[in-house]
């Protein structure tokens, strides 16, 4: 139950030992949970770096569980404060990919600039650049749901790729669990050997082959338009930073889907920051890849948890109980 909140399972199980047994050391922590006395250093050494230890008052070189009371609060206080520092990265890289998409929309063919104007065109190019992708492709799917026929596609070239060693993260929407097709195929790509991640919205569709090469989409929608292939080192990187806020942010396809420490989901948490950016609830639907009735039964529930009238009022008791951060609303 702690794990939200960094803790492994084995530093979780030795700390609430200590709590039963304060006296307790780790010769007899190791017999009462069944482990050895090793994991039960190791689980020390974790709680010491947390701060949920301290050293023995006695005077030896043991250890002395520090309350929950303090402990704990310390410690959610400091991942408060890691989740709001890693948000606002991942909100300056959406702004700034915003930014380069747009001012791409216009650009000419130059070096490090390929524009290929239709939808087609670019399925080609993509088909090209990624059977030659020798290392790693990255992938950013803003989508729910994509069609049979592009799964049959998309699975032939991604076992080529798989066999060939190269390795494959794909970030989708939390939402593919609604449509089982695209479900079935991220649990094919994870138990081929990709690498496979949830979020609860994604800025934009991007593919990056062996960070050399990056594709954007021509015009600001999920599918239908051009793309923007970009090679210049400085690009690719910082769409590779991007790729990487997000990617750690993510979470894991098949983990458990837990809620964070404030009760809220990773869906629920993404719709506080939409309305305080603005979104109507067709907008967050997009965002969420979710329909609109999924949209107003998850506005139903955080209207009634926060005992809300308005929206207004929501955001405003969201930042009382700090489920919003002041830099959301920028």
């Amino acid at each position: 139950m702690l794990q939200g909140l960094g803790l492994s399972g084995t530093a979780e199980s030795v700390y609430l030992q200590m709590l039963r047994d304060r006296d307790a050391g780790p010769d007899l922590l190791a017999a009462a949970l069944g482990i050895d006395e090793a994991q039960v250093r190791d689980a020390l050494d974790e709680l010491s770096r947390l701060m949920l230890v301290e050293e023995s008052w006695a005077g030896d070189e043991g250890f002395r569980p520090v309350s929950p009371e303090v402990g704990l609060a310390a410690l959610l206080a400091r991942e408060q404060a890691h989740v709001a520092r890693r948000n606002q990265e991942i909100e300056e890289g959406r702004v700034a990919l915003a930014r380069l998409v747009s001012e791409l929309q216009n650009v000419r063919r130059g070096p490090d600039v390929e524009v290929l104007g239709t939808a087609e065109e670019a399925r080609d190019r993509l088909a090209t650049l990624t059977a030659a992708c020798t290392h790693q492709l990255c992938t950013f799917v803003p989508t729910r749901a994509t069609s049979s026929r592009a799964l049959e596609s998309s699975r032939a070239l991604s076992q080529v790729l798989l066999d060939r060693g190269v390795r494959m993260r794909t970030v989708y929407l939390e939402s593919i669990r609604n449509d089982q097709p695209t479900w079935d195929h991220a649990t094919w790509l994870r138990n081929n050997g990709a690498e496979v991640r949830l979020a609860a919205t994604i800025p934009v569709r991007l593919q990056i082959i062996d960070q050399d090469h990056a594709m954007v989409p021509l015009a600001d929608a999920e599918s239908g338009s051009g793309a923007v292939v970009m090679t210049s080192p400085g690009v690719v990187a910082a769409l590779m930073a991007l790729f990487t806020q997000t990617w750690r942010s993510a979470t894991p396809l098949g983990a458990d889907r837990r809620r964070d420490h404030d009760g809220l989901s990773v869906q629920e948490r993404e719709l506080l920051r939409l309305w305080a950016k603005g979104a109507t609830d067709e907008a967050a639907g997009r965002r969420l890849g979710v329909s609109l009735r999924t949209v107003r039964r998850l506005s139903s529930v955080l209207m009634e948890r926060l005992d809300a009238g308005s929206r207004f009022q929501a955001g405003a008791r969201a930042l009382e109980r700090g489920w919003l951060a002041p830099a959301d609303l920028s």
